[in-house]
């Protein structure tokens, strides 16, 4: 778990350095594409849940990175970090809206202390280097938690499916689409690829590619086949506190008064969350979906 939490913590980074090099969505498109081709021979084709498998992967393959990667650009890793917590809350409440799961007053106040942490974040004008726009950077990437939010919704009605069977369909509809929202977006693709530092560019598209999503998802299942969910779940919480760890020492990111108090507060409502909600194994932080398949309940039962 904790080797797990460093590779997803470092990731941050990886992303940060990355973008500063190639356009974002482009970065993301080929990150999927490798993806893809890694795991293409899990790909298989159910009949009769295509429809929901290409709407999934929408929110977990395209658009999440889209708006993912591209709040890198105006935020630092730190603050992206942070925000990535949203997804939690906004699972829990998508789940009282659409799965009728029934939530606590404890669960309610941890979901508008993290929301609290994050706006205070967002909301910081005078920390930040002077060439982040934190606001926007956070707004992009609590807008794309919200996506993965609705697609762990669809993602519950695809249960027949086995994880990897997931991402590899994640990576093959989503990179085509990347790659379109880039073309429509973004400008000198390849002139930025050749005057960027090569090696460094390579690295990180192998490091999301293979380390974040291959490694991090096979490690994340192997622990949910034999730790507690509930304990599964939490490496959230070291996971982003490993990333802003991360971001200060690699990239010179300033610690500031603001980050602590915002990603405490954060980092306690998600704990909260989390910790009341042992039966649900929440995304852990990273900036990738990852999100268990429940099998069917029986008739007139609740899903956990």
């Amino acid at each position: 778990m904790v080797v797990l939490c460093v590779a997803w913590g470092f990731h941050y980074v990886v992303i940060k350095a990355a973008v500063a090099e190639i356009p974002p969505i482009f970065y993301a498109a080929m990150r999927m594409t490798l993806v893809a081709i890694v795991l293409a021979p899990f790909l298989r084709w159910r009949s009769g849940k295509m429809r929901t498998i290409f709407a999934a992967a929408l929110c977990f393959g395209a658009f999440n990175y889209a708006l993912l990667f591209s709040g890198f650009i105006f935020a630092t890793a730190s603050a992206a970090a942070i925000a990535n917590e949203l997804y939690v809350p906004f699972a829990s409440i998508l789940s009282v809206l659409f799965l009728r799961e029934q939530i606590g007053w404890r669960r309610i106040a941890g979901i508008g202390l993290a929301f609290a942490g994050v706006a205070v974040i967002a909301l910081d004008k005078e920390s930040a280097p002077p060439e982040a726009r934190i606001g926007i950077g956070v707004g992009l990437v609590a807008a794309a938690t919200l996506v993965e939010a609705f697609g762990a919704i669809l993602v519950k009605k695809a249960s027949a499916f086995k994880p990897w069977e997931l991402l590899a369909w994640f990576g093959l509809i989503g990179a085509p689409i990347l790659m379109i929202i880039s073309a429509s977006l973004e400008r000198d693709h390849f002139a930025a690829l050749a005057a960027s530092d090569k090696k460094l560019v390579a690295s990180a598209i192998l490091y999301s590619a293979l380390v974040s999503s291959v490694f991090g998802h096979t490690a994340y299942y192997w622990l949910l086949q034999r730790r507690p969910v509930s304990q599964v779940a939490s490496s959230t919480l070291l996971t982003t506190f490993l990333a802003v760890l991360f971001s200060v020492l690699f990239l010179g990111e300033p610690l500031t008064a603001v980050i602590l108090v915002g990603g405490a507060m954060t980092l306690v409502g998600v704990g909260i969350v989390v910790l009341r909600a042992p039966m649900t194994a929440p995304e852990p932080g990273a900036p990738e979906p990852i999100i268990v398949a429940q099998p069917s309940t029986a008739p007139g039962k609740r899903e956990p």
